[in-house]
């Protein structure tokens, strides 16, 4: 007889880390875990929906020609699209239910459209601020994951591959007493002490309400940075790669460097650095003639006036952003780039960097732990103490001056963390050993 195995999952194809992740790993490991014999049900969290609709929104990506309705329909219409393609990519390995995948699309529209402002919603982020957000998407889930228990009757095991509130709030209530649970961390549980309290109640109690096997880790940097895991759960395991990036993406990089330009790209927030980076900036234009370019998405519009205000009040010159650019542009950009400037304070696996080497990028970061665990002794990649923006300044400019090295270290860290498949083995392999799977 099969057992019935519940992934919980946001596999959506956005500049998002967490959700790309999942777009790639979900196909192939519910693959491998079809092989093995067991019946399998994917849920998508109802936030992961609204998210998606309101990435879409911020980055410009679709222009709403017709009206307010028919234009959230179509950013609905392109969610169902992205887990329709995920589905045939697993070959139809597990299965949606169809019926609740419509009540959770509707869930979101009707209030997405109750709110009084559209652009108020959905580019503000208001409800998306960093020490409300927990809660908000906490209480967003529990009103549907309710509804949902009706469809999704106790399965034998249940793994969520995000460590968000939503996801873990969907794990316990979706699951039974009975149920063997696993957790993927993508991320730590927060920095705020409000946040991180919140996010470890609710580990709590999937632990109360579920048999708790083990937790999965995409780098030790989310384990080190919430060791309080370790009263809840002893099975603790680091994926070994946890990420890949598509080697294909890079076969036709430029040989041709621009020996002048420093870029950077990712989420544009206080948090990874970005006014940091403009004050290393402020130094480094006095001393050589470079150009530093930007690319990604604003975290809020409260991060876009203090950037602009920042660079008008050190009158910096040489400095441009970009805008929010798809990858094969922004992959196309940054290849001609010399050093990747990273500054980030927080992080658990960065894309970003690996990207970067790929590209033969030269890279000066700040030495955070999931930095430090994989390039500590990578000579093409410079951690220097966080929060140093001085240092940060004199090592951008020392790097511009220093060819990539396509040593030994470099090649065996890309070919390691170059394929997709090789993360789902991995983590198949892990999550059967924690929940006897195999």
């Amino acid at each position: 007889m099969k057992r019935k195995l519940l992934v919980i999952s946001m596999p959506f194809r956005l500049g998002i880390g967490g959700f790309l992740r999942s777009y790639n790993v979900v196909p192939r490991l519910t693959r491998l875990l079809a092989e093995s014999g067991y019946e399998l049900e994917l849920y998508i969290p109802v936030n992961a929906i609204r998210t998606f609709v309101s990435f879409l929104m911020s980055t410009k990506l679709n222009n709403m020609p017709k009206g307010r309705e028919d234009s959230l329909d179509e950013l609905l219409a392109l969610a169902i699209k992205d887990v329709c393609e995920v589905q045939k990519l697993s070959k139809y390995a597990f299965a949606i239910n169809e019926k609740l995948l419509e009540k959770n699309v509707e869930y979101n529209r009707k209030i997405i459209l109750k709110e009084s402002e559209w652009k108020f919603s959905l580019s503000s982020h208001i409800l998306y601020r960093e020490e409300l957000r927990p809660f908000f998407i906490h209480f967003f889930e529990k009103g549907f994951a309710g509804m949902a228990s009706h469809f999704i009757k106790n399965p034998s095991y249940a793994y969520s591959m995000h460590e968000t509130a939503d996801a873990i709030t969907a794990l316990t209530f979706l699951s039974s007493k009975e149920t063997k649970s696993a957790v993927l961390l993508q991320s730590d549980l927060g920095k705020k002490f409000i946040h991180r309290t919140f996010s470890l109640n609710l580990f709590k109690n999937l632990s109360k309400k579920t048999k708790l096997c083990g937790i999965l880790s995409v780098s030790p940097a989310p384990i080190m940075e919430t060791p309080e895991l370790f009263t809840l759960c002893k099975n603790l395991k680091i994926l070994v790669p946890g990420v890949a990036v598509e080697r294909e993406l890079f076969r036709n990089v430029p040989r041709n460097k621009r020996a002048n330009v420093v870029i950077y790209y990712g989420r544009i927030s206080k948090e990874k650095g970005i006014f940091d980076l403009l004050r290393a900036w402020n130094i480094i234009e006095k001393k050589v003639d470079a150009y530093l370019y930007l690319a990604g998405r604003f975290e809020d519009y409260k991060t876009r006036v203090k950037f602009d205000e920042t660079i008008k009040k050190c009158n910096l010159k040489a400095v441009k952003y970009l805008g929010y650019l798809d990858r094969n542009k922004l992959f196309k950009i940054a290849s001609t780039a010399s050093v990747l400037a990273y500054p980030s304070y927080r992080d658990s696996f960065s894309l970003t960097v690996l990207e970067s080497l790929f590209m033969g990028l030269r890279v000066v970061a700040y030495e955070i732990p999931a930095l430090s665990f994989l390039y500590q002794q990578n000579p093409n990649v410079e951690l220097i103490p966080v929060g140093n923006f001085k240092r940060l300044a004199l090592a951008i400019i020392s790097n511009l001056e220093k060819p990539f090295k396509k040593d030994e270290t470099t090649t065996k860290l890309l070919d390691e963390y170059s394929s997709w498949e090789k993360v789902a083995i991995e983590e198949y392999r892990k999550l059967s050993g924690m929940l006897n799977l195999a």
